[in-house]
């Protein structure tokens, strides 16, 4: 909810080293000096000064360095051993020890939830076509609000959190593209260096050279600098962070790209025609793909549904805990009840109490079956994997954005194309006008014939005023735009820029060369969009590949994983079930011993 960072902004501030508590760790945060005074009546030689500032320089390098070397080892480790509560402020913070099993000295950082997700947000942009491990939803103003009055609720979701940040951790080191571990953004995440300045992380390369819209980006590096990207249409919509796609499905899409295949090698087998469209022309979107986005929807309403019943269910055992636990105190008051009335004979009672006993025993194994297994190894996976295919249905909506993309590029060629062969055929009737009257004659049909000519250039005017297409109206198709020209300066600005399609000759301007040089700037204008299209059209191949990849890969893991957690509740629901067995058959023992 957007207002959850109005009304809770001090939450969720970044990078106030105040919450630290003590002062003086502004001045001295990584204890190089144990004093850490804040005004040092000893003034330092301007050589001290430089000597620290170097062997703090070495540090924070050889640092880095241990940093990206763990990455490569396969013997890394890395947890949340803690949580901390900054002074003076509802902030938590998560301790992450990373190292690995040979070496006992550890790197210790410590991160709030804000910069886990804000770490996850800017991968997402860094690798647009790369599945992100996810991590759990931010609390909403109910939550936050039931948790400041239930503290063991609060307790239950910072152990969630942090089995949730450990497997995110974990999964980009061990299980990710490996481009992701090696990114940085995560380097620096992990360092100690940005512990109190991540601001700083969020605001240097590779972060600070991603394009606002991702669609003006190289798609799957999208901090490359080539110019090109920036001459590319937007399409009204497009919103990265949102997962909401109103989009058509692929197999529409497919079917519009065949379309377009269809008419740019119709074009190509045009004799008359000098078309610059690739060879490998992206005109078919793999049936894969197509059966992919279908099945990840499947697999979402079916993990709802199982989400669903899997919560009734916990509320059932819940329900069934709080009943055993009433029903056994029940018990053992009534075994006291039955020994006051009965001292003599104390069987009655003793089997009561054994009865109540056996009682709190299964609600003892209700209650571990339910916290050591049902939720965080049932209900928190099934999450993830809901989420993974979330997140790879997101990637499929931004493939779909760049289809449309191009899409547009090849609607704008085409409109071009439709306007220079109208300014060519205006150029030859020019021609043609000019050469009739230099004839000198008075023939009827001659003069006929001139005015036919001179009306069809009057209408190509006008309708070259009325029908301008413009670049930027082209690019942003039917949506509201936030800058448009008025219409006399668009009409002036046609006037200059077009060269003036027709003019009166007794201005003394030469129509020939006017025409000649809209002709050619036109011709400069396609020769761009070629270089354009040509550019999009190898991206869609390389995206289209690297998704390819990425969801073989995931739904590779998700299958294990989901075969892990069958069977995983097979055994636990089994174990817990003998364990309640025997509770029963112990009691039974008892019965019939004490007959």
């Amino acid at each position: 909810m957007s207002s959850d960072q109005n009304v809770f902004e001090d939450i969720e501030q970044d990078n106030n080293p105040s919450f630290y508590g003590d002062q003086s760790f502004l001045n001295n945060p990584y204890g190089n000096n144990g004093r850490g005074a804040i005004h040092n009546s000893n003034v330092q030689t301007t050589n001290d000064s430089n000597q620290n500032d170097e062997d703090l320089l070495n540090k924070s390098i050889v640092l880095s360095n241990k940093i990206a070397k763990l990455m490569d080892d396969k013997n890394i480790t890395i947890e949340i051993i803690g949580t901390e509560r900054l002074m003076n402020t509802s902030v938590m913070v998560y301790v992450i020890e990373l190292g690995n099993k040979r070496d006992e000295s550890k790197i210790v950082v410590k991160r709030r939830y804000s910069e886990f997700k804000s770490l996850r947000e800017t991968l997402q942009k860094l690798f647009p076509t790369v599945i992100i491990p996810p991590i759990p939803e931010k609390h909403t103003i109910f939550t936050y609000l039931v948790n400041s009055i239930n503290n063991s609720k609060e307790l239950d979701i910072i152990e969630t959190r942090k089995r949730h940040f450990k497997f995110f951790l974990t999964d980009i080191i061990l299980n990710s593209d490996p481009k992701i571990r090696e990114c940085p953004l995560f380097h620096k995440f992990l360092d100690p260096n940005y512990e109190l300045c991540w601001s700083n992380a969020m605001n240097e390369p590779p972060v600070n050279l991603i394009p606002r819209n991702l669609l003006l980006a190289n798609p799957i590096h999208s901090t490359d600098q080539n110019g090109l990207y920036t001459l590319l249409p937007g399409v009204n919509g497009f919103d990265f962070s949102s997962s909401k796609d109103t989009l058509s499905s692929l197999s529409k899409l497919n079917k519009d790209l065949n379309k377009l295949g269809e008419h740019v090698e119709a074009s190509k087998s045009n004799s008359h025609n000098t078309d610059k469209s690739p060879d490998n022309f992206f005109s078919e979107i793999p049936s894969k793909l197509i059966n992919q986005e279908t099945n990840f929807h499947q697999n979402v309403r079916i993990l709802n549904d199982i989400t669903r019943v899997n919560t009734k269910t916990l509320k059932d055992l819940r329900s069934i805990i709080t009943n055993l636990i009433e029903l056994g105190g029940n018990l053992n008051n009534f075994s006291l009840q039955v020994h006051e009335l009965n001292s003599t004979s104390n069987t009655l009672s003793t089997l009561i109490e054994r009865f109540g006993s056996t009682i709190d025993t299964n609600f003892l194994a209700f209650e571990s079956y339910l916290a050591n297994y049902m939720i965080p190894n049932w209900q928190e996976p099934l999450h993830q994997i809901t989420q993974y295919y979330l997140g790879s249905l997101q990637i499929i909506k931004f493939y779909k954005y760049k289809i449309i993309q191009f899409k547009l590029l090849h609607k704008l060629k085409f409109n071009k194309c439709q306007e220079l062969s109208a300014i060519s055929s205006n150029l030859q009737s020019h021609v043609k006008l000019s050469s009739l009257k230099d004839i000198d004659s008075n023939s009827a049909s001659l003069q006929e014939a001139i005015k036919k000519i001179e009306t069809r250039q009057e209408l190509l005017k006008k309708r070259g005023l009325s029908s301008k297409k413009s670049w930027y109206g082209l690019f942003g198709g039917g949506a509201k735009q936030s800058f448009t020209l008025p219409v006399k300066h668009q009409v002036e600005q046609h006037a200059s820029t077009a060269d003036q399609q027709v003019q009166d000759t007794s201005e003394g301007f030469d129509l020939n060369n006017q025409y000649q040089n809209k002709i050619n700037h036109m011709e400069k204008e396609l020769e761009k969009l070629d270089q354009l299209i040509e550019l999009t059209n190898n991206d869609m191949h390389i995206i289209t590949k690297e998704m390819s990849a990425s969801f073989d890969h995931i739904i590779s893991r998700i299958e294990i994983k989901w075969l892990h957690l069958m069977l995983d509740l097979v055994a636990s629901s089994k174990k817990f079930a003998s364990e309640s067995l025997d509770n029963w058959k112990d009691l039974r023992g008892f019965i019939n011993h004490l007959d």
